[in-house]
């Protein structure tokens, strides 16, 4: 029983599981989560915030108990977490969301650093805390958007 619960906590309820995009469609699903449900509420914002990272670090260690890949595919629940540190209280509006939405994605997907420290890192903590760091940085980026009105809300 507690090996299903650390299998849905990981492919985040099955996404990954899905043949292709995994990382890419779980960011996007929790993402309009977030920006549906979370966004808007600091006090949520922060315990869902916490309350996820706190399950991911719990979790990924189990990861080699279903697949021996040091950075399987299947596991997602990273994506979450740096999609979720993404939008940290940052203002409730499309264009935030959709600017966030892509530079997540294109830091998770290029590592640059200092994101490739982590990601190398022989551990299954390196799963989750490249995309942890990189979910910071794409909140730090996203808010010199809006102060300099690049995004505008």
């Amino acid at each position: 029983m507690k090996e299903k619960i650390y299998f849905l906590i990981l492919t985040f309820f099955g996404i990954g599981k899905i043949p292709i995009a995994q990382g890419t469609v779980a960011a996007l699903i929790s993402g309009i989560l977030y920006f549906s449900f979370i966004s808007g509420n600091k006090f949520l914002e922060i315990f869902i915030n916490i309350f996820i990272l706190v399950i991911s670090f719990l979790s990924i260690k189990k990861a080699r108990i279903f697949w021996k890949d040091n950075d399987p595919h299947e596991v997602v629940i990273d994506e979450v977490a740096g999609m979720f540190l993404s939008f940290l209280l940052l203002p409730k509006s499309f264009l935030v969301f959709v600017s966030a939405f892509l530079i997540f994605r294109f830091l998770d997907i290029t590592k640059i650093p200092p994101i490739i420290f982590f990601d190398r890192m022989k551990s299954p903590y390196g799963i989750l805390l490249d995309d942890i760091v990189g979910g910071i940085m794409t909140n730090i980026i996203t808010r010199i958007l809006i102060e300099y009105r690049i995004i505008q809300i």
